[in-house]
């Protein structure tokens, strides 16, 4: 264990209704703290606490307040007897090498008067902790570098995946366009192939359509013999008709 101790001390002033400190039945001082870690230091934060049941008597004061004194003008008063409590600001810095089990303690709390109206009170710190050895430094060191290596590793292959979904999103557009175009130009084939085939057809069949066209007209307007003539030479010359009693529908048959 390591051990390093210096001094504090408060300089305390009263208001003037309470009077002049003359004796201190009670002064305890207590050190609270919160320990913050960085690679250059240890940081302790926290105050010291101070409470004191003090004496006080009639008496001639000093014109002016010390320059380094506390005010405190909250003191607790029964008969002559004041108590009061205050906080001075703990703020320590210490080495990085500092270890745990780590304690600060004030002892040796002292209070003195001026017969004047000042109360100081003087204390030592104590602060012990355990040091790390030169090796656990060293394995400390090593595991730091490790969980560097490790991290720069994991970002770089996080780096390395988003690369790749990106280029594959960017890739996939490409290919259903390509896909797209190669499906429109076989729809356009199929199309022009359609068109071609329907054409050949009609070209075929024009002869005999255009008469079926022509005779899709409900037989009965047809009952005057006039009417059936001028029906029949309409007609092309590669057709004739036949006539069936049974149902008046004139057939065309080609010649």
């Amino acid at each position: 264990m390591k051990k390093l101790q210096w001094n504090m001390e408060e300089v305390f002033y009263f208001p003037e209704n309470v009077g002049v400190p003359k004796d201190a039945r009670l002064v305890k001082v207590k050190a609270g703290f919160t320990e913050k870690r960085s690679e250059d230091a240890v940081r302790l934060s926290g105050v010291y606490h101070i409470a004191a049941k003090v004496e006080f008597t009639e008496g001639q004061r000093s014109e002016s307040i010390p320059t380094d004194a506390i005010f405190v003008d909250d003191v607790e008063l029964e008969g002559k007897t004041g108590y009061f409590e205050y906080a001075v600001p703990l703020n320590i810095d210490l080495p990085p090498e500092v270890d745990r089990p780590l304690h600060i303690e004030a002892t040796d709390v002292k209070s003195t008067f001026d017969g004047q109206g000042s109360f100081t009170v003087a204390w030592n710190v104590n602060c012990t902790y355990a040091q790390e050895t030169a090796e656990e430094v060293a394995s400390k060191e090593t595991a730091s570098k490790e969980t560097a290596s490790k991290e720069t590793a994991k970002k770089e292959t996080e780096i390395a995946e988003e690369k790749s979904e990106t280029a594959a999103v960017q890739d996939a557009p490409r290919e259903k366009v390509v896909a797209g175009k190669q499906e429109q130009a076989q729809a356009a084939q199929m199309t022009e192939s359609r068109q071609t085939f329907v054409a050949q057809n009609r070209t075929a069949a024009a002869p005999v359509q255009e008469p079926q066209a022509a005779a899709m007209h409900d037989s009965s307007i047809w009952n005057a013999k006039e009417d059936i003539l001028s029906y029949i030479a309409t007609l092309p010359d590669e057709w004739t008709t036949t006539r069936f009693r049974s149902n008046d529908i004139f057939v065309k048959e080609e010649s």
